[in-house]
């Protein structure tokens, strides 16, 4: 990683946001500079890539199509858990433009994406939503009557999709056609970012990051100390990138600090479900109220 001074960047970017940081953290020195408008942190192994226009309506995650040359968006248009049939996904090219802005219609507050096979499963409350990739049409809706906030989504290879419940201290996994509660365990606690990885379920909490066997569901600390975690991506090894919601972005990995790269809250604006394109390297960050999504060219 390079070493250096961190960037600022005058904002002037307005939205209500909470959260507080927790944690340790590593990050390059940066300068200081006294302005009217808010100023961002933006790692030196940051660039800036582009920009969405600002016409999503609370953008809550985002997903880069494996393979494809697009990206989707999951947008609340509303109150986080309200059934107001206000949600929609859209499309938007891989470098931001909009292709369609209600590719998807019909949802409340859609918030975690994943894919599998031809299929995007979107969480919806309580609902976990199924659409069809090639036309945009809802297949399925999948309910868990006695979850209380879905959040995340992740699958696995065999396709399995885990969601995430965030107020219920558990996740629910789709086998098949059955959709049904998966893990409930007190350490599931504010639980929200998910991630299958090399065979394991990863999910990101109120301060760590819980390793997770799929076969024997045994629960272990893999990351202490995180912060609040949103949305949780691989970038390489043992190296993950988390987000808080509040506007962090950080690297993290197993007995080190964690280290900054994005720091939004100066100018209130969030960092929600984060998603990581490989192909092209670029970290997504969906902005929330700030209805947008940035990308971010990582060389570390």
């Amino acid at each position: 990683m390079k070493t250096g001074t961190g960037i600022i960047i005058l904002a002037s970017l307005v939205f209500v946001a909470c959260g507080q940081r927790t944690g340790k953290e590593k990050q390059p020195e940066s300068v200081k500079t006294e302005s009217i408008a808010a100023t961002i942190y933006i790692n030196p192994d940051l660039t800036e890539a582009w920009q969405s226009p600002d016409s999503l309506d609370v953008p809550e995650s985002v997903l880069a199509i494996p393979g494809a040359d697009y990206l989707v968006v999951s947008n609340i248009n509303g109150k986080p858990l309200d059934f107001d049939h206000n949600g929609y996904i859209s499309k938007l090219s891989s470098t931001g433009k909009i292709r369609s802005l209600h590719w998807v219609d019909g949802l409340n507050a859609p918030k975690g994406l994943a894919v599998a096979g031809e299929m995007l499963y979107v969480s919806d409350i309580r609902d976990l939503v199924a659409i069809n990739l090639t036309d945009g049409q809802i297949v399925h809706r999948y309910t868990a009557a006695d979850a209380r906030f879905l959040n995340d989504v992740s699958v696995d290879t065999q396709g399995n999709v885990y969601v995430s419940d965030m107020n219920g201290s558990a996740i629910y996994r789709l086998k098949d056609t059955v959709f049904s509660p998966w893990l409930k365990d007190e350490k599931l606690a504010g639980v929200n970012g998910l991630l299958v990885y090399n065979g394991a379920l990863y999910a990101g909490t109120k301060n760590q990051i819980l390793k997770i066997d799929t076969g024997t569901k045994r629960i272990r600390v893999f990351i202490d100390n995180t912060g609040p975690i949103d949305g949780l991506v691989h970038y390489r090894d043992q190296q993950f990138i988390i987000s808080d919601w509040s506007g962090h972005v950080y690297l993290v990995e197993p007995g080190k600090e964690r280290v900054k790269l994005l720091d939004t809250t100066p100018a209130k604006v969030n960092a929600a479900d984060i998603s990581y394109d490989a192909d092209r390297r670029l970290l997504l960050v969906p902005t929330f109220s700030d209805n947008r999504i940035v990308a971010y060219e990582v060389r570390i």
